[in-house]
Protein backbone atom coordinates (compact mmCIF):
# COMPACT_ATOMS: atom_id res chain seq x y z
CA UNK A 1 0.00 0.00 0.00
CA UNK A 2 1.37 3.39 -1.46
CA UNK A 3 2.12 5.62 1.84
CA UNK A 4 -0.64 8.42 0.68
CA UNK A 5 -2.99 5.87 1.36
CA UNK A 6 -1.33 5.25 4.82
CA UNK A 7 -1.26 8.89 5.94
CA UNK A 8 -4.08 10.07 8.46
CA UNK A 9 -5.62 12.74 7.19
CA UNK A 10 -6.81 14.53 10.39
CA UNK A 11 -8.31 17.52 8.82
CA UNK A 12 -10.34 15.30 6.09
CA UNK A 13 -11.45 12.94 9.41
CA UNK A 14 -12.21 15.89 11.37
CA UNK A 15 -14.66 17.41 8.87
CA UNK A 16 -16.44 14.30 8.36
CA UNK A 17 -16.82 14.05 12.03
CA UNK A 18 -18.46 17.30 11.75
CA UNK A 19 -20.95 16.11 9.08
CA UNK A 20 -22.00 13.18 11.63
CA UNK A 21 -22.48 15.70 14.39
CA UNK A 22 -24.66 18.12 12.28
CA UNK A 23 -26.42 14.96 10.71
CA UNK A 24 -27.01 13.29 14.10
CA UNK A 25 -27.76 16.13 16.06
CA UNK A 26 -31.50 16.43 14.43
CA UNK A 27 -32.39 12.92 15.12
CA UNK A 28 -31.61 13.14 18.58
CA UNK A 29 -34.41 15.99 19.19
CA UNK A 30 -36.44 12.68 19.55
CA UNK A 31 -35.75 11.35 22.94
CA UNK A 32 -35.44 14.70 24.78
CA UNK A 33 -39.15 15.55 22.72
CA UNK A 34 -40.53 12.31 23.47
CA UNK A 35 -42.04 13.42 26.82
CA UNK A 36 -43.71 16.17 25.14
CA UNK A 37 -44.89 14.00 21.84
CA UNK A 38 -46.02 11.91 24.38
CA UNK A 39 -48.45 13.91 26.16
CA UNK A 40 -49.52 16.01 22.83
CA UNK A 41 -50.44 13.03 21.10
CA UNK A 42 -51.31 10.40 23.51
CA UNK A 43 -48.82 8.01 22.67
CA UNK A 44 -48.17 5.25 25.23
CA UNK A 45 -44.82 3.93 25.82
CA UNK A 46 -45.30 0.95 23.00
CA UNK A 47 -46.01 3.47 20.78
CA UNK A 48 -42.92 5.59 22.03
CA UNK A 49 -40.40 2.80 21.38
CA UNK A 50 -42.53 1.98 17.92
CA UNK A 51 -40.62 5.04 16.24
CA UNK A 52 -37.58 3.69 16.38
CA UNK A 53 -39.25 1.07 14.32
CA UNK A 54 -39.56 2.96 11.51
CA UNK A 55 -36.57 5.18 12.31
CA UNK A 56 -34.84 1.70 11.77
CA UNK A 57 -37.15 -0.29 8.87
CA UNK A 58 -34.98 1.93 6.45
CA UNK A 59 -32.06 -0.52 7.49
CA UNK A 60 -33.73 -3.20 5.27
CA UNK A 61 -32.74 -1.31 2.08
CA UNK A 62 -29.06 -0.91 2.94
CA UNK A 63 -28.38 -3.83 0.08
CA UNK A 64 -29.85 -1.57 -2.52
CA UNK A 65 -28.81 1.83 -0.89
CA UNK A 66 -24.79 0.64 -0.81
CA UNK A 67 -25.21 -0.25 -4.48
CA UNK A 68 -26.69 3.51 -5.55
CA UNK A 69 -24.06 5.03 -3.33
CA UNK A 70 -20.94 2.63 -4.69
CA UNK A 71 -21.74 4.29 -8.75
CA UNK A 72 -22.38 8.00 -7.12
CA UNK A 73 -21.00 10.99 -5.84
CA UNK A 74 -20.11 10.19 -2.00
CA UNK A 75 -20.42 14.07 -1.12
CA UNK A 76 -23.42 14.57 -2.90
CA UNK A 77 -25.43 12.50 -1.05
CA UNK A 78 -24.11 13.35 2.31
CA UNK A 79 -24.84 17.01 1.28
CA UNK A 80 -28.30 16.01 0.08
CA UNK A 81 -28.98 13.83 3.21
CA UNK A 82 -27.76 16.31 5.86
CA UNK A 83 -31.09 18.36 4.25
CA UNK A 84 -33.24 15.99 4.40
CA UNK A 85 -32.85 15.02 7.65
CA UNK A 86 -32.86 18.11 9.11
CA UNK A 87 -36.04 19.67 7.62
CA UNK A 88 -37.82 16.23 8.36
CA UNK A 89 -36.94 16.49 11.92
CA UNK A 90 -37.71 20.06 12.31
CA UNK A 91 -41.05 19.02 11.54
CA UNK A 92 -42.15 16.38 14.28
CA UNK A 93 -43.68 19.05 16.43
CA UNK A 94 -46.21 20.02 13.67
CA UNK A 95 -47.55 16.55 13.06
CA UNK A 96 -50.68 16.20 13.93
CA UNK A 97 -51.25 12.99 14.68
CA UNK A 98 -48.86 9.55 15.52
CA UNK A 99 -48.62 8.30 11.86
CA UNK A 100 -47.56 12.01 10.75
CA UNK A 101 -45.29 11.42 13.22
CA UNK A 102 -43.74 7.86 11.96
CA UNK A 103 -44.06 9.10 8.42
CA UNK A 104 -41.62 12.24 9.58
CA UNK A 105 -39.42 9.47 10.96
CA UNK A 106 -39.15 7.29 8.50
CA UNK A 107 -38.36 9.78 5.99
CA UNK A 108 -35.68 10.72 8.78
CA UNK A 109 -34.99 6.97 8.61
CA UNK A 110 -33.91 6.28 4.81
CA UNK A 111 -32.31 9.89 4.47
CA UNK A 112 -29.83 8.53 7.67
CA UNK A 113 -29.24 5.44 5.67
CA UNK A 114 -27.88 7.04 2.41
CA UNK A 115 -25.90 9.26 4.97
CA UNK A 116 -23.68 6.60 6.97
CA UNK A 117 -22.99 4.66 4.22
CA UNK A 118 -20.90 6.86 1.82
CA UNK A 119 -19.68 8.82 5.07
CA UNK A 120 -18.23 5.71 6.85
CA UNK A 121 -16.19 4.44 3.09
CA UNK A 122 -14.90 8.56 2.95
CA UNK A 123 -13.84 8.50 6.59
CA UNK A 124 -12.26 5.12 6.19
CA UNK A 125 -10.81 6.40 2.84
CA UNK A 126 -8.95 9.59 4.67
CA UNK A 127 -8.32 7.62 7.72
CA UNK A 128 -5.24 5.45 6.15
CA UNK A 129 -4.02 2.36 8.31
CA UNK A 130 -5.67 4.30 11.76
CA UNK A 131 -8.83 2.52 11.08
CA UNK A 132 -9.83 2.60 14.48
CA UNK A 133 -8.77 6.22 15.20
CA UNK A 134 -10.74 7.02 11.71
CA UNK A 135 -13.95 5.53 13.10
CA UNK A 136 -13.81 7.22 16.60
CA UNK A 137 -13.43 10.99 14.87
CA UNK A 138 -16.26 9.63 13.18
CA UNK A 139 -18.15 8.00 15.80
CA UNK A 140 -17.54 11.18 18.01
CA UNK A 141 -18.92 13.74 15.65
CA UNK A 142 -22.35 11.10 16.29
CA UNK A 143 -21.73 11.19 20.20
CA UNK A 144 -20.98 14.72 20.41
CA UNK A 145 -24.50 15.52 18.53
CA UNK A 146 -25.89 12.88 21.42
CA UNK A 147 -24.87 15.06 23.95
CA UNK A 148 -25.68 18.62 22.37
CA UNK A 149 -29.02 17.70 20.88
CA UNK A 150 -31.21 17.55 24.75
CA UNK A 151 -29.40 21.07 25.45
CA UNK A 152 -29.81 22.69 21.73
CA UNK A 153 -33.60 21.13 21.58
CA UNK A 154 -34.40 22.33 24.90
CA UNK A 155 -33.29 25.42 24.65
CA UNK A 156 -34.93 26.17 20.97
CA UNK A 157 -38.27 25.21 22.64
CA UNK A 158 -37.47 27.67 25.73
CA UNK A 159 -36.48 30.13 23.27
CA UNK A 160 -39.18 29.84 20.10
CA UNK A 161 -41.67 27.02 21.63
CA UNK A 162 -42.05 24.00 20.54
CA UNK A 163 -43.57 23.96 17.06
CA UNK A 164 -40.33 26.27 16.16
CA UNK A 165 -38.22 24.02 16.10
CA UNK A 166 -37.11 24.50 12.60
CA UNK A 167 -35.36 27.34 13.88
CA UNK A 168 -32.17 25.03 13.20
CA UNK A 169 -32.03 24.17 9.99
CA UNK A 170 -28.99 26.24 9.03
CA UNK A 171 -27.03 23.87 11.01
CA UNK A 172 -27.48 21.14 8.44
CA UNK A 173 -27.31 24.06 5.94
CA UNK A 174 -24.34 25.36 6.71
CA UNK A 175 -22.77 22.29 6.68
CA UNK A 176 -23.80 20.54 3.84
CA UNK A 177 -22.12 23.57 2.32
CA UNK A 178 -18.73 23.21 3.56
CA UNK A 179 -18.76 19.47 2.72
CA UNK A 180 -19.25 20.32 -0.43
CA UNK A 181 -17.08 22.82 -1.75
CA UNK A 182 -14.83 20.95 0.58
CA UNK A 183 -14.57 17.69 -1.42
CA UNK A 184 -15.37 19.74 -4.74
CA UNK A 185 -12.02 18.11 -6.41
CA UNK A 186 -12.82 14.37 -5.06
CA UNK A 187 -16.68 14.30 -6.28
CA UNK A 188 -17.76 13.15 -9.69
CA UNK A 189 -14.26 11.99 -11.00
CA UNK A 190 -13.21 10.18 -8.41
CA UNK A 191 -17.02 8.39 -7.73
CA UNK A 192 -16.74 7.14 -11.71
CA UNK A 193 -13.46 5.73 -11.68
CA UNK A 194 -14.53 4.17 -8.69
CA UNK A 195 -17.26 2.67 -10.40
CA UNK A 196 -15.11 0.86 -13.02
CA UNK A 197 -13.99 -1.58 -10.11
CA UNK A 198 -17.07 -2.88 -8.67
CA UNK A 199 -17.31 -3.99 -5.42
CA UNK A 200 -18.36 -7.80 -4.47
CA UNK A 201 -22.42 -8.07 -4.28
CA UNK A 202 -23.97 -7.74 -0.94
CA UNK A 203 -25.42 -11.45 -0.30
CA UNK A 204 -21.52 -12.43 -1.24
CA UNK A 205 -19.81 -10.78 0.99
CA UNK A 206 -22.47 -11.61 3.81
CA UNK A 207 -21.96 -14.96 3.33
CA UNK A 208 -18.16 -14.90 2.89
CA UNK A 209 -17.53 -13.69 6.27
CA UNK A 210 -20.99 -14.68 7.81
CA UNK A 211 -19.86 -15.81 11.15
CA UNK A 212 -18.20 -13.27 11.96
CA UNK A 213 -21.06 -10.77 10.71
CA UNK A 214 -23.19 -12.71 12.73
CA UNK A 215 -20.89 -12.05 15.39
CA UNK A 216 -20.59 -8.12 15.27
CA UNK A 217 -24.53 -8.61 14.96
CA UNK A 218 -24.60 -10.06 18.16
CA UNK A 219 -22.60 -7.24 19.79
CA UNK A 220 -24.18 -4.45 18.53
CA UNK A 221 -27.48 -5.76 19.37
CA UNK A 222 -25.89 -6.02 22.84
CA UNK A 223 -24.83 -2.68 22.75
CA UNK A 224 -28.21 -1.30 21.81
CA UNK A 225 -29.72 -2.90 24.61
CA UNK A 226 -27.81 -0.20 27.00
CA UNK A 227 -26.63 2.63 24.87
CA UNK A 228 -29.52 3.13 22.72
CA UNK A 229 -32.15 2.28 25.42
CA UNK A 230 -31.01 4.83 27.71
CA UNK A 231 -30.25 7.07 24.86
CA UNK A 232 -33.63 7.30 23.83
CA UNK A 233 -35.93 6.81 27.40
CA UNK A 234 -33.46 8.16 29.77
CA UNK A 235 -35.35 11.31 29.61
CA UNK A 236 -38.89 9.68 30.01
CA UNK A 237 -37.90 7.29 32.95
CA UNK A 238 -36.23 9.95 34.88
CA UNK A 239 -39.44 12.13 34.39
CA UNK A 240 -41.70 9.67 35.59
CA UNK A 241 -39.42 9.13 38.64
CA UNK A 242 -40.75 12.56 39.43
CA UNK A 243 -37.61 14.83 37.77
CA UNK A 244 -38.13 18.04 35.92
CA UNK A 245 -37.75 17.93 32.12
CA UNK A 246 -34.58 20.11 32.42
CA UNK A 247 -32.96 17.75 34.77
CA UNK A 248 -33.68 14.93 32.39
CA UNK A 249 -32.65 16.40 29.22
CA UNK A 250 -29.40 17.43 31.15
CA UNK A 251 -28.61 13.76 32.71
CA UNK A 252 -28.97 12.96 28.84
CA UNK A 253 -26.73 15.61 27.80
CA UNK A 254 -24.12 14.38 30.77
CA UNK A 255 -24.87 10.62 29.61
CA UNK A 256 -23.82 11.51 26.30
CA UNK A 257 -21.04 13.43 26.69
CA UNK A 258 -19.54 10.93 28.95
CA UNK A 259 -20.59 8.61 25.65
CA UNK A 260 -18.33 11.01 23.26
CA UNK A 261 -15.16 10.48 25.45
CA UNK A 262 -15.45 6.71 25.74
CA UNK A 263 -16.31 6.55 21.57
CA UNK A 264 -13.54 8.96 21.09
CA UNK A 265 -10.58 6.90 22.89
CA UNK A 266 -11.76 3.41 22.47
CA UNK A 267 -10.57 3.08 18.64
CA UNK A 268 -7.19 4.86 19.53
CA UNK A 269 -6.70 2.33 22.09
CA UNK A 270 -8.34 -0.20 20.25
CA UNK A 271 -5.53 0.28 17.25
CA UNK A 272 -2.75 0.22 20.51
CA UNK A 273 -4.18 -2.50 22.42
CA UNK A 274 -5.87 -4.97 20.11
CA UNK A 275 -9.72 -3.86 19.24
CA UNK A 276 -10.66 -7.30 20.57
CA UNK A 277 -9.04 -7.12 24.13
CA UNK A 278 -10.61 -3.56 24.13
CA UNK A 279 -14.16 -4.95 22.97
CA UNK A 280 -13.78 -7.70 26.01
CA UNK A 281 -13.37 -5.28 28.43
CA UNK A 282 -16.04 -2.74 27.38
CA UNK A 283 -18.44 -5.93 27.37
CA UNK A 284 -17.37 -6.92 31.06
CA UNK A 285 -18.20 -3.74 32.73
CA UNK A 286 -21.32 -2.41 30.88
CA UNK A 287 -23.65 -4.58 31.85
CA UNK A 288 -22.48 -4.11 35.64
CA UNK A 289 -22.91 -0.16 35.04
CA UNK A 290 -26.18 -0.36 34.22
CA UNK A 291 -27.27 -2.09 37.08
CA UNK A 292 -25.69 0.07 39.77
CA UNK A 293 -27.28 3.13 37.82
CA UNK A 294 -30.67 1.32 38.13
CA UNK A 295 -30.20 0.70 41.69
CA UNK A 296 -29.17 4.19 42.24
CA UNK A 297 -32.23 5.38 40.70
CA UNK A 298 -34.40 3.56 42.41
CA UNK A 299 -32.92 4.98 46.45
CA UNK A 300 -34.33 7.87 47.52
CA UNK A 301 -31.50 10.68 48.19
CA UNK A 302 -29.43 8.89 45.40
CA UNK A 303 -29.17 11.45 42.76
CA UNK A 304 -25.86 12.19 43.01
CA UNK A 305 -24.42 8.38 42.61
CA UNK A 306 -27.70 8.11 40.25
CA UNK A 307 -26.13 10.56 37.87
CA UNK A 308 -22.14 9.25 38.14
CA UNK A 309 -23.00 6.08 37.18
CA UNK A 310 -25.00 7.77 33.92
CA UNK A 311 -22.38 9.25 33.01
CA UNK A 312 -19.81 6.13 33.53
CA UNK A 313 -22.33 3.67 31.93
CA UNK A 314 -22.48 6.22 28.91
CA UNK A 315 -19.05 6.21 29.10
CA UNK A 316 -18.44 2.48 28.23
CA UNK A 317 -22.25 1.33 26.73
CA UNK A 318 -21.16 3.84 23.43
CA UNK A 319 -17.02 3.12 23.09
CA UNK A 320 -17.54 -0.31 21.76
CA UNK A 321 -19.41 1.10 18.24
CA UNK A 322 -16.38 2.44 16.72
CA UNK A 323 -14.38 -0.70 17.92
CA UNK A 324 -16.92 -2.83 16.05
CA UNK A 325 -16.88 -0.95 13.15
CA UNK A 326 -13.32 -0.73 12.63
CA UNK A 327 -13.24 -4.14 12.74
CA UNK A 328 -16.11 -4.78 9.64
CA UNK A 329 -13.91 -2.04 8.00
CA UNK A 330 -10.82 -4.25 8.08
CA UNK A 331 -12.57 -7.43 7.36
CA UNK A 332 -14.03 -5.98 4.40
CA UNK A 333 -11.93 -3.51 3.37
CA UNK A 334 -11.77 -4.59 -0.72
CA UNK A 335 -15.29 -3.75 -0.18
CA UNK A 336 -15.54 -0.69 1.96
CA UNK A 337 -18.97 0.51 0.65
CA UNK A 338 -20.30 -2.77 1.21
CA UNK A 339 -19.28 -3.41 4.32
CA UNK A 340 -20.79 -0.19 5.29
CA UNK A 341 -24.09 -1.01 4.36
CA UNK A 342 -24.15 -4.48 6.10
CA UNK A 343 -22.80 -1.91 9.73
CA UNK A 344 -25.69 0.34 8.69
CA UNK A 345 -28.49 -2.56 8.37
CA UNK A 346 -26.90 -4.15 11.78
CA UNK A 347 -27.06 -0.94 13.82
CA UNK A 348 -30.27 0.43 12.80
CA UNK A 349 -31.96 -3.04 12.70
CA UNK A 350 -30.30 -3.76 16.31
CA UNK A 351 -31.52 -0.51 17.91
CA UNK A 352 -35.53 -1.03 16.71
CA UNK A 353 -35.29 -4.49 18.58
CA UNK A 354 -33.61 -3.20 21.50
CA UNK A 355 -36.12 0.14 21.68
CA UNK A 356 -39.47 -2.04 20.91
CA UNK A 357 -39.02 -4.83 23.00
CA UNK A 358 -38.29 -1.70 25.74
CA UNK A 359 -41.27 -0.04 25.30
CA UNK A 360 -43.48 -3.42 25.08
CA UNK A 361 -41.35 -4.77 28.50
CA UNK A 362 -42.25 -0.66 30.01
CA UNK A 363 -45.72 -1.53 29.80
CA UNK A 364 -45.78 -4.67 30.84
CA UNK A 365 -43.74 -3.98 33.77
CA UNK A 366 -41.95 -1.26 34.61
CA UNK A 367 -39.37 1.03 32.68
CA UNK A 368 -37.00 0.39 35.79
CA UNK A 369 -37.45 -3.76 35.51
CA UNK A 370 -37.38 -3.09 31.41
CA UNK A 371 -33.83 -1.52 32.19
CA UNK A 372 -32.74 -4.58 34.08
CA UNK A 373 -33.98 -7.15 31.71
CA UNK A 374 -31.74 -5.44 29.07
CA UNK A 375 -29.04 -5.64 31.29
CA UNK A 376 -29.08 -9.08 31.38
CA UNK A 377 -29.45 -9.03 27.26
CA UNK A 378 -26.24 -7.32 27.19
CA UNK A 379 -24.51 -9.89 28.87
CA UNK A 380 -24.65 -12.22 26.37
CA UNK A 381 -21.83 -9.79 24.85
CA UNK A 382 -19.04 -11.29 26.76
CA UNK A 383 -18.51 -14.97 26.25
CA UNK A 384 -19.21 -13.54 22.44
CA UNK A 385 -16.44 -10.91 22.37
CA UNK A 386 -14.10 -13.85 24.41
CA UNK A 387 -14.95 -16.10 21.74
CA UNK A 388 -14.27 -14.04 19.11
CA UNK A 389 -10.45 -13.42 20.22
CA UNK A 390 -10.01 -16.95 20.06
CA UNK A 391 -11.17 -17.22 16.38
CA UNK A 392 -10.67 -14.51 14.61
CA UNK A 393 -7.97 -13.12 15.88
CA UNK A 394 -7.19 -12.49 12.45
CA UNK A 395 -9.01 -9.23 12.13
CA UNK A 396 -6.31 -7.80 13.95
CA UNK A 397 -3.24 -8.85 11.75
CA UNK A 398 -5.79 -7.28 9.05
CA UNK A 399 -6.57 -3.83 10.37
CA UNK A 400 -2.64 -3.69 10.82
CA UNK A 401 -1.91 -4.31 7.05
CA UNK A 402 -4.80 -1.95 5.93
Amino acid sequence: MSEKKEKFDIFSVSLMGLSHFSHDIFSHFVSPLLPILIQNLGMNYTMGGMISLFHRLPALLNPAIGKVVEKSDNRLIICLTLLVTSASICCITLAPTYWVLCLLILIMGISACFYHIPAMVMTREHAGSYSGAGMSFFMTGGELARGFGPIIVLAAVAAWGERRIYFLFPIALVTALIIFFKFRSKGAGAQVKKAKKAEAPFGQILMKYKWFFLCCFLLSLARAFVASVLNSFLPTYLTERGYSLWFAGASLSALQFAAVAGTFLSGIIADRLGKLNTLIFIKVITPILMFAFVMFSLLPGQTVLMEIFIVLTGFFSFSSAPVIMALMQDQGAENPTTTSSIYSMFDFITIAISLTLTGWLSDLFTMASAFKICALFSCMAVPLAIGMKFHYSSSESVSKRN
